[in-house]
């Protein structure tokens, strides 16, 4: 299912606005409130987009990781527990359909094949087009995208849960499973990673 994120309801009027968190809107998706649903994709489409993205390092499976992520919350309607960690649940929920195209895909080793080719989607436009500035900030871009890569899964998935996905460390620690302590001693140690990849190129 590649492309934009699709509505959900069945109905084009938007859900009512106001002072609603996300498992209000949860369960009022959950009794048929038309528009809730999508009004919980509007709220975390970009942040799901921007973790499957340095996840993957490739747009169009992370769109596609998206459509599937929101696909399989809905799916998943029925069983949803309001307890104020819905972004904890759709993350986790985000970070197995990463895994899964990551499996099914072969989407690491083409990633490793086009950033090594200098053919990554960042530098796509000839770069005698671009202003200095701009050059220097893909290519840095693409520094970081190479050392993202080369990161194992446990600590690929604290950084771009932290930075993309803008998770405070007790939300993470949600998503994944662990305790606190280990979000913080694994989003250390994959710091100190990145910065030695990065200043070894």
């Amino acid at each position: 299912m590649s492309g934009k994120i699709l509505a959900f309801s069945s109905d084009s009027r938007p859900a009512p606005a106001g002072p609603r968190d996300d498992d209000d809107w949860m369960l009022l998706a959950r009794s048929g409130r038309p528009g809730a649903f999508d009004e919980l994709v509007r709220r975390h489409q970009a942040s799901v987009l921007g973790v499957a993205w340095r996840y993957l390092g490739q747009r169009d499976a992370a769109k596609d990781v998206a459509q599937n992520t929101f696909v399989e919350l809905y799916r998943r309607l029925p069983d949803y527990r309001p307890q104020g960690r819905f972004r904890a649940y759709l993350h986790r929920i985000l970070l197995n359909q990463c895994r899964m195209a990551v499996r099914s895909r072969g989407i690491r080793r083409r990633l490793h094949e086009r950033l090594g080719q200098g053919d990554d989607e960042a530098t796509a436009a000839p770069a005698a087009a671009l202003p200095d500035e701009e050059i220097l900030a893909r290519e840095r871009q693409r520094q970081v995208e190479r050392a993202l890569l080369g990161l194992s899964e446990k600590l690929r998935a604290v950084v771009v849960l932290h930075f993309s996905g803008e998770l405070s460390h007790a939300e993470i620690a949600d998503a994944l499973g662990i305790k606190v302590g280990t979000v913080k001693s694994r989003l250390s140690a994959a710091l100190v990673r990145l910065r030695e990849e990065m200043e070894a190129e």
